[in-house]
């Protein structure tokens, strides 16, 4: 049960990321760019290891 918290709780870090990455895409400097870009590619990891937790904690929960 502690991975499917874990995996939802990720996935929901992630989309906070993203939505907060477009604050930062308006600005046109390059700090904005860079920043931009760090938080997608957090927000697309960290989507996918929550994914891959619940994808394991389903598929063991069923095994039981």
């Amino acid at each position: 049960m502690n991975k499917g918290k874990v995996g939802i709780s990720l996935i929901i870090l992630g989309n906070i990321l993203y939505l907060s990455q477009t604050f930062f895409r308006g600005n046109g400097s390059s700090f904005g760019e860079f920043s931009s870009g760090l938080l997608l590619g957090l927000a697309l990891g960290i989507n996918l290891i929550g994914i891959i937790l619940l994808i394991i904690y389903i598929s063991k929960s069923k095994e039981e």
